[in-house]
């Protein structure tokens, strides 16, 4: 069965599902709180270097910071800082005075390699794009090396050259789209041919040629006059623009858009780069959700919950920590008259396909680990091995796995791109999707100061969600609002993340127990912290004895004659002794 694109729109955000052979195989939500920033390019401030980290950080916003790694400077960043200089850019004239005085050999090793470090300074101007978004309280990752994609077409500026996508195999059409690039790339720029390239002609090419080209003028029109930093040069298109540009092709049967303005746009873009498709974009008419409609909607739900049912009876069980994903393979209600080891078997390749779904459904990313039930059998774990890579295989973001260990292990990177669905929306009781409402650091900063104001000074853990932490760190160290609690406060504080809470929660830990503190009253917290060091001094004081000042005890009192009299009283008679004669 075909591939379909189905997208809804609505007035607070726009949902994209991607069908593959019936079963729906990515799921994409795009709002405005987590707008879709890859690709972005902005005039920036390099701010500081961290020597430990091989980075730079950079301003690119008034109240946001990117992190550049040296190793994603391009080779040619030399050329991109004298470009900035320019009071009035043109990459034709920069690119001509270049090779004047600096005359060296373009071929594919010199643009690999890195861009010089020692070329970057405090204070400078640069250009920088964003090549992943931020992510809980990570910065979003930048690099120098500038492009613009199109539908056919990437243009590079300040570059000169011409590659070919890997995924084009045929030699002949390799060489033709090479001789067409040749043709018509202009001076100054580099081009790569995209897959979907394959077979077009040169007008096409062409034509997607110049719709970069005017763009990049926009871009050097914002740079005229030299312009202070940081400036936003570049808006990338939206999320379901960048899907129909990226992935839409002759695979697709069908686009359905419930939207009309979304319709129109989608009908107008198809039409100018591939007219004869654009009978494949439909416009949804029914009452019903067009997931509904598309009978996806069920499949939508599972998107968000911890439990994934196999067919056999067996279950994933899907759970996010800190610092990674964990999938667990469960036999369940299984019932076979196979021995163990050939019921692990296929119910573990049986749970491969739903795992790789479930990766792309829920766009999960960084260290994901798979525990598989165990195989007595190194050649049934090398099955399940040659499985998963298959599968992984299909994914378009870049995946890697290492080989099952004995105790039935998998470990896998996937390559972040976004921030996971799941991590900011939530499935209601209704079955409704709804958005995580992000803090408001109003209300949780007036709560968090209400806090350290009553309790006195101390080293205390905030507990937060990694939304909030990465807000409370947001900024220089000197300028951030944790470092303005520790001034104003006299606390040590230690925000630690914590998905378990909401982003408007917090708790306070004592540093020392790690107990929680938050709902006690001042006294309590001080009644603790001298328990702790009453009984932190007894304990030391049983190991010194030797050191005990020796306690002289008081003179006692001289009875009163009453005191007397009543001792008298209570002392009983003894009678006189005999002496036995």
């Amino acid at each position: 069965m075909p591939k379909e694109i189905i997208i809804n729109t609505t007035p607070t955000e726009t949902r994209i599902a991607i069908v593959e052979e019936g079963k729906l195989a990515e799921f994409y939500i795009e709002s405005p709180e987590n707008e879709r920033t890859v690709g972005d390019i902005f005039l920036g401030r390099i701010e500081t270097f961290r020597s430990e980290l091989q980075a730079a950080f950079v301003t690119i916003n008034d109240d946001q910071q990117g992190f550049l790694h040296f190793s994603d400077l391009s080779s040619n960043l030399e050329e991109q800082l004298t470009f900035v200089k320019e009071r009035k850019p043109e990459v034709s004239k920069v690119m001509k005075d270049w090779s004047a005085t600096h005359p060296k050999p373009q071929n594919d090793s010199s643009r690999r390699r890195w861009g010089d470090s020692n070329l970057l300074k405090p204070k400078q101007k640069i250009l920088v794009t964003i090549t992943k978004e931020p992510y809980h309280s990570k910065n979003p990752r930048l690099s120098t090396d500038i492009s613009l994609a199109g539908r056919f077409l990437v243009l590079i500026p300040l570059a000169q050259y011409s590659a070919i996508s890997r995924r084009i195999e045929n030699r002949k059409e390799r060489q033709r789209l090479r001789s067409i690039m040749k043709k018509i790339r202009p001076y100054g720029f580099g081009l790569i041919a995209r897959t979907v390239a394959e077979g077009r002609d040169e007008k096409a090419l062409e034509k997607d040629l110049q719709y970069l080209l005017d763009r990049w003028q926009k871009i050097e029109k914002a740079l005229n006059g030299s312009p202070n930093p940081p400036v936003k040069l570049h808006e990338d298109v939206n999320l379901a623009s960048s899907i129909i540009r990226d992935l839409f092709s002759d695979d697709f049967s069908r686009v359905l858009v419930d939207n009309h303005r979304m319709y129109r746009s989608i009908r107008g873009y198809i039409l100018a780069v591939a007219p004869q498709l654009i009978e494949t974009v439909t416009f949804h008419k029914g009452k019903k959700s067009v997931f509904v409609a598309a009978g996806i909607q069920d499949q939508i739900n599972e998107v968000f919950d911890t439990q994934v049912s196999l067919p056999s009876g067996g279950s994933l069980i899907i759970q996010p920590t800190e610092a990674m994903h964990v999938i667990d393979v469960n036999s369940g209600s299984t019932r076979t008259k196979q021995n163990h080891e050939s019921l692990a078997l296929r119910v573990n390749l049986e749970a491969i396909e739903s795992i790789a779904r479930q990766i792309r459904l829920r766009d999960l990313s960084g260290l994901i680990v798979i525990d598989f039930i165990d195989l007595r059998y190194q050649s049934n774990r090398q099955k399940v091995d040659d499985a998963l890579s298959a599968e992984l295989g299909r994914d378009r973001v870049q995946c890697n796995h290492l080989p099952m260990s004995e105790f039935g292990i998998v470990q896998i990177t996937r390559e972040r791109k976004r921030v996971s669905v799941t991590s900011t929306h939530r499935l209601s009781k209704k079955s409704r999707i709804k958005r995580i409402p992000p803090p408001d650091p109003t209300f949780i900063q007036n709560k968090i100061e209400k806090w350290l104001k009553q309790h006195s000074g101390g080293s205390v853990y905030l507990k937060v969600h990694p939304f909030t932490a990465a807000w409370i760190q947001k900024g220089l160290w000197q300028r951030s609002l944790k470092s303005k609690w520790q001034r104003q406060y006299k606390h040590q504080i230690t925000v630690v993340e914590s998905e378990s809470l909401s982003p408007d929660e917090f708790r306070f830990l004592d540093a020392v127990s790690e107990h929680d503190i938050t709902d006690l009253s001042p006294r309590m917290v001080r009644i603790q912290a001298q328990s702790k060091q009453s009984s932190t001094t007894k304990s030391g004081s049983k190991a010194k004895k030797p050191f005990q000042k020796h306690r002289v005890p008081s003179k006692s009192k001289r009875p009163t004659n009453g005191q007397v009299r009543r001792q008298k009283k209570r002392r009983p008679h003894s009678k006189p002794s005999t002496n036995a004669q």
